[in-house]
């Protein structure tokens, strides 16, 4: 049963989402797409104090509704702006903790592959999980942003000068075929064109023909690494998707869900208390477990508890999602931590006590999302409408 499981789930049509998202994010970062992106950041808000580590994260923000992929989102703006903000005189450390934190938004701003994840445990549409993710990744951009800058104002960090006009349209105007990524990866699944599926192959599509056509910084030469990191990184999500899989099959013949809600609700009866265990066991967990395997534990144990609850499987989504981002950030094994560190050349441990503000009112958002569901069911209902 256990090598049936981690066969046989892998040949869902949903998971083929998987790796074309994966591709498309790895082709748009060497595509040249983050460049751009990074250029008009620099436009909109460089002159604000603080302005390069704000730019980070509109970049990251602007980025994530493109890749779908938190490592992709970090490399891809922090490869510039980390040497940028070092040149001006910000800490290392504090470039680092930013780049770090902002790639988060890459699993939360749709589109993401964590949700691809948590619709295929959870059977909940990836259609309204997409829509769902854009209110929390905004709001968790905004607070980064809020925490950047009172951070830059105290420490005296420099300005950067006003652009004029013509040069925030210019750099608008470059930036165009790749603001388009998501106009073209969500229109279609948010009008019913396209599956979700079809749209992260759509993605791939675009972002080869504009990495290699109209910016023209993606050789030829580059697409066999791609694909062969892609390759790599693919199978190892889908080995973890069949054995969390197996590990589900092995949950259910135990009657595990049945006893673990039984468990959490005799502690208490109070929907308030029992979201605070579920958040602090998430932060808990997602500190030393990557993400995707502590998603596809967690959920088929949880999902149920929070039914009993009222809790909306959709906002439910958005809360695990959200409480696992933030781990992502997080020590011992938090992949942009360690991309932005090496970015640096700056020790993790260095760059962890920078996080610290980062992760806190990250934490503060993701209690903001979990008491407040409009946040994660408005747009939904819209939409749909």
């Amino acid at each position: 049963m256990i090598f049936q499981s981690i066969v046989s789930v892998n040949e869902s049509f949903t998971l083929l989402a998987l790796p074309f998202f994966v591709l498309a994010g790895e082709l748009m970062a060497a595509g040249g797409m983050g460049k751009r992106i990074t250029n008009f950041a620099f436009a909109l808000v460089g002159w604000i104090p603080g302005g390069l580590a704000l730019m980070t994260v509109l970049a990251s923000m602007i980025f994530a509704g493109m890749s779908g992929s938190a490592a992709a989102d970090a490399a891809a703006v922090g490869s510039v702006m980390i040497p940028a903000m070092a040149k001006k005189g910000y800490d290392r450390p504090y470039a680092a903790a930013v780049v770090a934190s902002a790639g988060t938004i890459g699993v939360i701003i749709p589109p993401s592959i964590p949700m691809v994840l948590y619709a295929f445990v959870s059977g909940v549409s990836l259609g309204d999980l997409f829509v769902a993710g854009a209110i929390p990744g905004i709001l968790v951009g905004l607070a980064l942003m809020l925490c950047a800058f009172i951070i830059a104002v105290r420490r005296g960090y420099p300005t950067e000068p006003l652009v004029s006009f013509r040069e925030l349209w210019r750099s608008f105007v470059d930036c165009i075929p790749a603001l388009l990524t998501p106009v073209v990866i969500l229109g279609g699944i948010f009008t019913g064109i396209v599956t979700p599926t079809e749209a992260a192959v759509i993605a791939v599509v675009y972002a080869l023909v504009v990495g290699r056509f109209v910016y023209r910084d993606l050789a030829w030469a580059d697409v066999p690494k791609i694909l062969l990191k892609t390759g790599e990184l693919t199978a190892v999500i889908m080995l973890i998707i069949g054995a969390g899989d197996a590990l589900s099959w092995a949950l259910t013949v135990e009657n595990f869900a049945t006893i673990f809600a039984t468990w959490i609700t005799s502690l208490t009866h109070s929907r308030i208390m029992i979201l605070i265990l579920i958040n602090v066991f998430l932060l808990i967990l997602g500190g030393p477990m990557p993400l995707a395997p502590a998603l596809l534990l967690t959920t088929p144990i949880l999902l149920p508890v929070v039914k009993q609850f009222g809790v909306d499987p959709l906002h439910f989504g958005m809360i695990v999602v959200v409480n696992l981002a933030i781990s992502i950030c997080s020590p011992p094994v938090g992949n942009t931590l360690f991309i932005a560190a090496k970015l640096a050349n700056v020790s993790v441990e260095r760059t962890s006590l920078a996080l610290i503000p980062f992760i806190a009112i990250n934490i503060v958002v993701l209690l903001l999302i979990t008491y407040y569901p409009p946040f994660s069911l408005w747009l939904p209902s819209v939409v749909r409408r």
